[in-house]
């Protein structure tokens, strides 16, 4: 019976942790609820009025995949001569907050001010989406992985995986 009640105390806790939104905002903002993806007016009695709205909401919506493809490409194979040329970078952006997960980029080139600069913007667009979708997600913080040098390329390295951009 105890252990019921911890439990049930675990789990509340935990769930009370996940509340979107909860992390680094500003407690004197009002919390507004967001935008309905699905357009309130209905299309059998007003046809009309649903096209222009649904058509309205497709345009406020941002090519994710090709702002991430720009970003891959400014990006390329991430060949660096030494580690120091290689950053991990924060890309994405989960629902409860934090970077959906990290990938490495060199900056051997010297263009590190426009590859932040694409991926910040990039971030700033999935953040926005997740917003306007009403987006919820588990809320787990993604480690950030250490960065090593793999045949000249940065490379990410973590618990078992290890990726390369």
């Amino acid at each position: 019976m105890y252990s019921k009640r911890v439990m049930v105390m675990l789990v509340a806790l935990g769930l009370a942790g996940c509340q979107q939104g909860q992390a680094g905002t500003d407690t004197a903002a009002e919390r507004l609820p967001p935008k309905a993806v699905v357009e309130p007016i209905d299309p059998v009695t007003d046809p009309l009025a649903a096209a222009k709205a649904r058509k309205q909401q497709m345009a406020q919506q941002v090519d994710l995949n090709a702002m991430r493809a720009d970003v891959m490409a400014l990006i390329g194979e991430a060949k660096a001569d030494n580690v120091a040329q290689c950053r991990v970078v924060g890309f994405g952006s989960k629902p409860c907050g934090g970077p959906a997960r990290y990938i490495a980029v060199s900056v051997k080139d010297g263009n590190e001010n426009e590859i932040m600069a694409k991926i910040s913007q990039y971030n700033a667009a999935a953040k926005a989406e997740n917003e306007r979708l009403g987006l919820m997600s588990d809320c787990a913080v993604v480690p950030k992985p250490t960065v090593t040098l793999k045949d000249g390329v940065c490379t990410l390295q973590d618990s078992g995986s290890s990726a390369a951009f």
